[in-house]
C-alpha cells in the first residue's frame, strides 16, 4: 500500500515540488478565511449570550459538547462523501448548513434553540477537513505541510477579522456579531460556487462506489494499525483534549477572575484576545513554521509545541494583569499554530492520495471526541469554582502528550521510521534506482 500510494502521489504532484499552485490554493485559502471569520465572530459572544439566557458554565460545556458530538458523527461521513462526489459539493453543503445554523442562533430566545443551532452546525462542519483534503489533492508530499500551513494561516486570518469585527459590533447587541457571521458565511458560499473548480473525485470512476466504500474502511483500519500512526493520534488527542479544556471555558474563567482596566472581562475583551491569537497564528504559519521545521525533527517539534503550550497555560492560570495574560496568549497561540500543520501533515503524508478525505474526516471525528468531553468536564470543574484544578488538569494532559511523543515517536533517522512514511519510501526507492542506474552507466 505504501509503495502504490507513493507512486500515485508522484503522478499527481506539481512539477515544482517545493512550490504551491496558488491558482488552486488562493480560492481555498479565502474560503477557509471567511469560514474562520464567520466562526470567530460568534466565539466572543457565545458564552455571554448563553449566560444572558440563564446558562451556567456546565450548560455552556454541554452545548459545546453536543456540537462536537454531532461533528463526530457527521465528519467521517462527509469526508467519505468528499472522496466520492468531490470536495466542492461537500464544501457547499456544509457551508449551507452553517448558514441555516447561524440564522437559528441569531433568532434564539432560549438555551434549547442555541443548542439546536450548534448541533446543526456540527452536523455540517466539514469545512476544514474538506479543504485540507483539497489541499492534499493539489500538493506533493514534500510541500504538503506548507499547503496545510497555508490553510491554517487562513484560519489565523479569519481569527483576526472575525473577532475584531465582533468586538466592534458587540456594543450594538449580542446578536449583532451573529448576523455579521451569517453574512461572512454567505460570502464564503459565493466564493466556493464561483471560484473553486469542481474536479473529479479522487480515485473514483463509474461503477466503483461499492468497492471504494469497502476499500476506504480497510484502508483506514490498516493505517491505524501502524505503530507510528497510533502514537501520532494519541499525541494529537492529548493536545486537543488539553486545549479543549482550556479554550472552551476561558471566557468563563476570565469573566470570573480577571479585571480588565477596572471593569469585568466581557465579549469585547475576549474579542481582543482572539484577534491577537489570529495575528500570532498567521505570523507563525507564514514566517516561522518553515524555519522551525528545518531545525527540529518531527519528535522534537512535537515536544516543543507541548512545552510552549504548558508555559502558556500556567501563565494564563496565574494572570492578574494584562502583560501576563498577553504573554500567555503569545505562548498558547504559537503552540497551537505549530501543532495543527505538524500533526496533520505527519498523518496525511502516510496515506494514499485518494483516501485523504476519509482519513482527514475520521481524524476530525477523533478530535471531536475530545471536544465532546472536554467542555463538559471543564464546565463541571469551573462550576464548582475549582480554578486551580482546571489549570492543573490542562497542564497535566499537555505534559503527558509531550512525554508520549518523547518516548514513543521514532527518531527521523531511524530506517524503520523512514520506511513507515508512505510518500518518502516510494520517493527514496525512486532516488535509489536513479543512483544505481547512474552508477551502472558510469561503469
Amino acid at each position: 500500500m505504501s509503495e502504490s500510494a507513493g507512486a500515485n502521489g508522484a503522478e499527481q504532484a506539481p512539477s515544482h515540488h517545493t512550490r504551491l499552485n496558488w491558482q488552486v490554493m488562493l480560492p481555498i485559502f479565502i474560503i477557509v478565511s471567511l469560514d474562520a471569520a464567520s466562526a470567530g465572530a460568534v466565539l466572543p459572544v457565545l458564552p455571554f449570550y448563553l449566560r444572558e439566557l440563564g446558562a451556567t458554565p456546565l450548560v455552556l460545556g454541554i452545548v459545546l459538547g453536543a456540537e462536537a458530538l454531532s461533528q463526530f458523527v457527521a465528519a467521517p461521513i462527509l469526508g467519505q462523501l468528499s472522496d466520492r462526489f468531490g470536495r466542492k459539493k461537500v464544501l457547499l453543503a456544509s457551508q449551507s448548513g452553517a448558514l441555516v445554523s447561524l440564522t437559528l442562533l441569531a433568532l434564539a430566545n432560549a438555551v434549547a434553540f442555541v443548542l439546536l443551532a450548534r448541533v446543526l452546525l456540527g452536523l455540517t462542519a466539514a469545512n476544514f477537513s474538506a479543504a485540507a483534503a483539497y489541499a492534499a489533492d493539489n500538493s506533493s508530499p514534500t510541500n504538503r505541510r506548507q499547503a496545510i500551513g497555508v490553510l491554517s494561516a487562513g484560519l489565523g486570518l479569519g481569527g483576526i477579522v472575525g473577532p475584531g469585527l465582533s468586538g466592534y459590533v458587540s456594543d450594538i447587541s449580542l446578536t449583532a456579531p451573529i448576523w455579521l457571521s451569517l453574512m461572512l458565511s454567505a460570502t464564503s458560499i459565493v466564493v466556493t460556487a464561483l471560484w473553486v473548480k469542481a474536479a473529479n473525485a479522487p480515485g473514483q470512476t463509474d461503477g466503483e462506489a461499492e468497492r471504494d466504500e469497502i476499500h476506504e474502511r480497510v484502508s483506514f483500519r490498516s493505517i491505524v494499525s501502524a505503530p507510528a500512526i497510533r502514537v501520532l493520534i494519541i499525541v494529537l488527542l492529548c493536545h486537543y483534549f488539553s486545549y479543549g479544556l482550556f479554550s472552551s471555558q476561558l471566557a468563563v474563567f476570565l469573566g470570573d477572575t480577571f479585571t480588565w482596566n477596572g471593569h469585568a472581562f466581557g465579549p469585547k475583551e475576549l474579542s481582543y484576545l482572539l484577534t491577537a491569537d489570529g495575528i500570532i497564528n498567521i505570523v507563525v504559519q507564514l514566517f516561522l513554521l518553515k524555519r522551525i521545521s528545518e531545525h527540529f525533527t518531527e519528535r522534537n517539534l512535537v515536544v516543543l509545541v507541548f512545552g510552549v503550550l504548558s508555559i502558556g497555560y500556567i501563565a494564563a492560570g496565574f494572570a492578574s494583569d494584562i502583560p501576563t495574560l498577553a504573554f500567555a496568549v503569545l505562548c498558547i497561540s504559537t503552540g497551537v499554530a505549530l501543532a495543527r500543520p505538524t500533526f496533520m501533515a505527519a498523518l496525511s503524508i502516510q496515506v494514499p492520495q485518494e483516501r485523504q478525505g476519509i482519513v482527514m474526516g475520521t481524524i476530525q471525528s477523533l478530535v471531536a471526541v475530545t471536544d465532546i468531553v472536554s467542555p463538559v468536564f471543564a464546565g463541571f470543574i469551573l462550576g464548582l469554582g475549582l480554578y486551580g484544578a482546571w489549570v492543573g488538569a490542562v497542564v497535566a494532559i499537555a505534559l503527558t502528550g509531550a512525554f508520549i511523543a518523547r518516548t514513543c515517536l521514532r527518531r527521523e533517522d531511524d530506517p524503520e521510521a523512514i520506511e513507515s512514511r508512505t510518500g518518502r519510501k516510494a520517493s527514496e526507492q525512486g532516488d535509489k534506482s536513479q543512483v544505481d542506474g547512474s552508477a551502472s552507466n558510469s561503469n
